[in-house]
């Protein structure tokens, strides 16, 4: 009944009805100079289409080739050797590239250096200050120390009944004890020293010149300098307030620091070298004196080299608990090379170069080589069906600025992650946070990466630990401190490195396995990232490691 109803439907008699056919035709009547003038037109509206079309297809292979890039993000808290493990990378992978910026580097190596020296030229110049008055400043707070007094002590158990992913303050129970006042013997300065701090005087201005041309990186964290109210314990926790959710952080955050989208970008904004040293760059710091600044340093190379070998200098430092950068022993050991007019940084100084991540920083690795070459490196057992990184493949890096006051930042970048490589410092057990002191960095540490293993949102990522500054952990071990007058849930395990490193790679390992929305691998390694040597080997397991993943992932292996 109802087929008998159905409307005919009309159809196109010929070719010649198509009424695209009838747009097309030319019209009639149609002269010589108009048919030229038409088919002028339609070149032109051809050559402009096809124009469209390659635009459209290479931006769909563009897109294509963006998600089959490997995205992997650097996590941890601020100096945990996230920006140092990227230094690998480019070293290890794209070692041209790398030549090219190692230059770049110099004048981060040169402000590292004087500002230890003004670190300790502060420190004396209060201490003879307090000599003329006869008395002590042992109750002075020259400098924040390394580490806190058995008192500042913490344990595990709130780390271990919180297993909820409940990741509040109340985790952070310790509050930085200053160390208590003692007497020490007056240490006998001499003119000889006050001679010193004035022919170090002129590097002043080198620091405050350096801290211009840097720009906001130069500047440390503090906790002076650092609003509370703006902090986060991790990328997901509401701030110290509690009023306010992490999006409202997000976008406090982003207005005071911020987020850098590439490594070009980057440069340009701290307003760093590329290329030769004498290359200025275009920014108003061009107009900064750098050569003048490397004439300083050099004509002040002997007066440091007296300050740093002074043994009542190194006694100072050593009652007033002073904590200079971790590679500070290190440019001054090579001071006659760095204080240098000619001075070409090296691998191991870059490696060692200190500047602050602020914001998101992403950078673009492309393999110079395949996965393949220097896998000579590599156990045999350790070759099989392993898939290979061809050259010209790109990998996006993602480095984070790791203090409480950036990491709301880092919630956006964590969706379409494919590998976390999360930076665990080993050796600050008995350290507290810059930005914070009433919280123990090893716990920080702890609290950061119950909150990444336990996150819905990156159920599918790699996710790999560095137990990192194991060199240090190593010598602060030898020198007499004892882990479990910081860590008491240590008990009576021997005060060693490794049986320490063992007994915190368990933790971390067993804080995985409990909050892991879904079963995963467990990834640690004990790392020195300063070592590239032995950083590269790792860096090739962990490339080789992840690439696997994805590919299983991508259902191609």
């Amino acid at each position: 009944m109802l087929s008998s109803l159905r409307m005919p439907v009309p159809r196109l008699s010929n070719e010649g009805d198509d009424p695209l056919s009838i747009f097309m035709k030319p019209p009639p009547y149609e002269t010589d100079e108009e048919r030229t003038d038409r088919l002028r037109r339609e070149a032109e509206e051809k050559r402009v289409s096809d124009q469209i079309d390659e635009y459209i297809k290479a931006e769909r292979a563009a897109m294509k080739k963006k998600r089959s890039d490997i995205k992997l993000l650097l996590l941890g808290q601020s100096e945990s050797g996230k920006s140092t493990t990227l230094k690998n990378f480019q070293l290890t992978f794209a070692p041209k590239a790398w030549r090219e910026e190692r230059t770049s580097w110099r004048a981060v190596i040169q402000f590292n250096l004087v500002r230890s020296v003004n670190t300790i030229l502060d420190v004396l110049s209060k201490e003879m200050l307090s000599a003329l008055g006869g008395g002590s400043t042992a109750h002075l707070n020259i400098a924040q120390s390394s580490s806190r007094p058995p008192s500042g002590s913490w344990s595990m158990d709130a780390l271990d009944a919180n297993l909820d992913g409940n990741f509040s303050s109340d985790d952070e129970q310790e509050v930085y004890q200053p160390i208590p006042a003692s007497t020490f013997p007056p240490l006998k300065f001499t003119s000889s020293h006050s001679l010193l701090k004035l022919r170090l005087a002129p590097l002043r201005s080198v620091e405050c010149d350096l801290k211009t041309f840097l720009g906001a990186g130069s500047t440390e964290v503090t906790a002076s300098t650092s609003d509370i109210s703006q902090m986060v314990a991790t990328p997901f926790d509401i701030d110290y307030r509690g009023s306010a959710p992490p999006s409202a952080s997000l976008t406090r955050r982003r207005t005071n620091e911020f987020a850098v989208r590439s490594h070009a970008a980057w440069k340009r904004s701290l307003g760093m070298h590329t290329g030769s040293s004498k290359t200025r760059p275009s920014s108003p710091k061009a107009g900064l004196d750098l050569d003048g600044a490397t004439e300083v340093i050099a004509g002040c190379k002997d007066d440091i080299k007296m300050l740093w070998h002074d043994p009542l200098i190194q006694e100072l430092l050593k009652r007033r608990g002073v904590k200079l950068g971790d590679s500070a022993a290190y440019y001054f050991h090579h001071v006659d090379r760095i204080a240098n007019r000619k001075y070409e940084p090296s691998d191991d100084d870059v490696l060692r170069a200190r500047l602050r991540t602020l914001g998101v920083q992403e950078h673009k690795l492309v393999f110079e080589h395949s996965a393949d070459e220097g896998r000579s490196r590599l156990p045999t057992t350790d070759l099989d069906l392993l898939p290979s990184a061809d050259a010209g493949s790109t990998w996006c890096i993602y480095d984070v600025g790791g203090s409480r006051t950036s990491r709301a930042a880092w919630l956006p970048f964590f969706d379409d992650a494919h590998a976390i490589l999360f930076l665990a410092p080993i050796n600050c057990f008995d350290e507290q946070l810059a930005e914070d002191p009433r919280v123990n960095r090893l716990q920080d540490s702890m609290i950061l990466w119950k909150s990444i293993v336990s996150s819905k949102l990156l159920t599918g990522c790699s996710i790999v630990l560095f137990l990192n500054k194991y060199d240090l952990l190593v010598k602060k071990l030898q020198s007499g401190v004892q882990a479990r007058d910081f860590v008491t849930n240590y008990g009576d395990r021997e005060n060693d490195a490794a049986v320490f490193a063992k007994y915190m790679r368990g933790k971390f390992k067993t804080l995985l396995k409990d909050l892991s929305p879904k079963p995963r691998p467990f990834y640690g390694f004990l790392t020195s990232v300063i070592d590239q040597q032995n950083t590269g080997l790792t860096l090739s397991y962990l490339r080789d490691g992840i690439l696997r993943e994805h590919l299983k992932k991508a259902e191609i292996v």
